[in-house]
């Protein structure tokens, strides 16, 4: 059976073998949020939404290429940019110079796109774009012990009109990297022979913002000259050259330890659970096609769809309820736009455990004076981790919510054991507030606690004392940072070179505390508030979970302070809404499946397990 590989792990690679962040190039620097806007603005201009898609724009506009990218521009702030400002002021004030040069790359994006669409009108041909390109292929060379089947995704394919190129769009607004840009481009040069059949046709163009708009066109035979050692990276990745050989192909330095786990190709069930959705789809008077090959994750599958002419998205998505009754789900498929591209969720039928182990190679190593502020979250299609990171104002605290069987008490677990293996005594503690008293036993006598006294029953010791405790700390703390002339613990700890613990406060059932009293509920929530607003430059977080969202534990103290959710399976939609602004919690299918909200719309992600004599030796201070 082929080894399988991800394009993300091998641009991981390149990016290693060409220096990491000390060999970036030129360019700004930027950050995930802006990041984040950008692929989204970018899918939404080049959809099909007939109202915020440049061709609603641009429909009646006549003039030059200057007048329609004015307009284009008016139209991406008015409609696109300017409703997500208020919602995110709080991050964006620390990020002046980042938002500038966002603002110059989707200007430089307006221009491309319009002389594209320009181009593309005077040809009378239609402008070829398909965002977040599923490309896949297999390789086997002389030598290799077996063949590795490579896939992921490209964040858009363009055909320009009248030019032989296709160009893959980078959407990063980051450094670039010459050697890195000429790997990649290879990467996609060989993976769009294998998935369109592209072979010989043509030069390929890579296409990046950083903010400027810089195009790197790559002859064939240049390509061709770099596709050896490409193809020896990958075998080296995957574990297939023999080992007389492995060193002598070796492009660079190897990775410090081992990737994460590919994602697999569709297997032959997974592409009849494709056609038997079409068939659904044409059954009830929605007719699609499939729009590439199914992405497999951990837990579900998500095909892209294609509409057929005249049918509405609406249509499909009200087919709902008879696809999972005629494909046997658990529970109701998730249809919906990601990026401009329709989707269709369904429940993998041989679902996978992710555990944290297989993501170690994933987290930070330890750092004996910084330590590590990131909290993992869950991994995504393609197995890539997703961690909040505490030291970030959209992830100083956590709230998570999920019903019986939804895998909360795993999650907060498996999170507990992240910070952990990334951390030391030295730099991170831990007080634990457990009111079902079984939630953190393993952590009594933990040497994280932050003392004897810190896992903590409320039936036993009053909970508003210990943020009081908390709250005296913070604001110690704040004088260091003064005196000091530092922002943030992480520049503390800098200026002073000694380590100073980050502290994380995790409460188990935040709703239970709050069903105490009505005076007792309203110095709990005033002591939330004060950590909230202020705790994060300080160094101490609240990660604080409930069975129930309800509107008395969610909204109000903890709405405005704790933007960063963790959705696990709800039971009614309302409580969806209620943690993450939209339904969606209550079809997911438990054990870990989670929705994870902190800027933009939620991603589904699924959670780490952490078996039992794992977590003892984890939580016991061993690695």
């Amino acid at each position: 059976m082929a080894r399988t590989l991800t394009v993300r792990e091998v641009r991981g690679e390149l990016y290693r073998a060409a220096g990491g962040p000390a060999a970036a190039g030129d360019g700004q620097a930027s950050t995930a949020l802006l990041g984040q806007w950008f692929h989204d603005l970018f899918a939404t201009l080049v959809g099909n939404d007939p109202r915020l898609s440049m061709e609603a724009a641009l429909a009646d506009a006549g003039g030059g290429i200057e007048e329609q990218e004015r307009l284009l521009r008016r139209h991406v702030y008015r409609r696109l940019v300017g409703p997500r400002l208020p919602r995110d002021h709080a991050h964006l004030a620390s990020t002046t110079a980042e938002l500038l040069g966002f603002w110059k790359a989707i200007g430089d994006l307006c221009r491309w796109l319009v002389e594209l669409r320009q181009e593309a009108l005077r040809g009378k041909r239609r402008l070829e774009i398909a965002c977040e390109e599923a490309l896949s292929g297999e390789f086997h060379e002389p030598g290799w012990t077996d063949a590795v089947t490579l896939s992921g995704l490209a964040d858009a394919v363009v055909r320009q009109p009248h030019q032989a190129p296709w160009c893959v769009v980078e959407l990063k607004l980051g450094r670039g990297m010459p050697e890195v840009d000429l790997g990649q481009a290879c990467l996609y040069y060989a993976l769009l022979a294998r998935t369109r059949g592209t072979a010989g046709d043509g030069s390929l163009a890579l296409v990046s913002f950083a903010p400027r708009r810089h195009v790197k066109v790559f002859a064939p035979a240049e390509l061709e000259r770099a596709l050896p050692r490409l193809k020896a990276l990958i075998g080296r990745l995957a574990g297939v050259l023999p080992d007389a050989s492995s060193a002598a192909a070796k492009p660079g330095p190897a990775p410090s330890h081992a990737s994460p786990r590919a994602v697999p190709p569709p297997a032959a069930d997974h592409a009849d659970l494709g056609r038997r959705l079409l068939k659904v789809f044409d059954e009830f008077g929605a007719p699609a096609v499939l729009a590439g090959p199914a992405i497999v994750g951990p837990t579900f599958l998500r095909f892209p769809i294609e509409p057929r002419r005249g049918v509405k998205v609406s249509r499909i998505q009200g087919t709902a309820p008879e696809v999972q009754s005629r494909l046997r789900l658990d529970a109701p498929p998730f249809i919906a736009l990601e990026r401009g591209q329709l989707v269709v969720d369904l429940q993998r039928p041989d679902r996978q455990t992710v555990t944290l182990a297989e993501c170690r190679a994933q987290l930070p190593p330890r750092d004996p004076l910084a330590g590590s502020s990131r909290v993992p979250v869950g991994v995504d299609l393609e197995n890539r981790l997703h961690c909040a990171d505490l030291s970030r104002p959209e992830h100083a605290h956590v709230l998570v919510a999920g019903t019986t069987g939804s895998g909360k008490s795993e999650w907060l677990r498996a999170a507990l054991a992240g910070l952990l293996l990334a951390n030391t005594p030295e730099t991170l503690r831990l007080v634990l507030i457990d009111p079902k008293w079984n939630a953190f036993n393993d952590l009594a006598g933990s040497p994280f606690l932050r003392g004897p006294e810190a896992l903590v029953y409320p039936d036993e010791r009053d909970t508003n004392a210990v943020l009081d405790e908390l709250v005296d700390e913070m604001e110690a703390r704040y004088r260091a940072l003064q005196e000091a002339g530092a922002d943030d613990l992480a520049g503390l700890v800098r200026a002073t070179r000694r380590p100073r613990p980050r502290i994380v406060c995790v409460c188990d059932e935040y709703a239970d505390l709050l069903g105490r009293g009505r005076s007792e509920r309203k110095a709990l929530e005033d002591r939330i508030v004060r950590l909230g607003q202020k705790a994060r430059a300080a160094g101490i977080h609240l990660l604080l979970a409930t069975q129930q969202p309800s509107r008395e534990a969610v909204k109000g103290a903890l709405d405005s302070n704790m933007p960063c959710r963790v959705g696990l399976k709800m039971q009614k939609a309302i409580e969806s809404r209620m943690l993450l602004g939209t339904g969606g919690a209550e079809h997911l299918l438990g054990q870990g499946d989670l929705f994870f909200r902190d800027i933009g719309a939620p991603r589904r992600l699924q959670g780490l397990y952490v078996p039992p004599d794992e977590r003892a030796r984890i939580f016991g201070g061993q690695r």
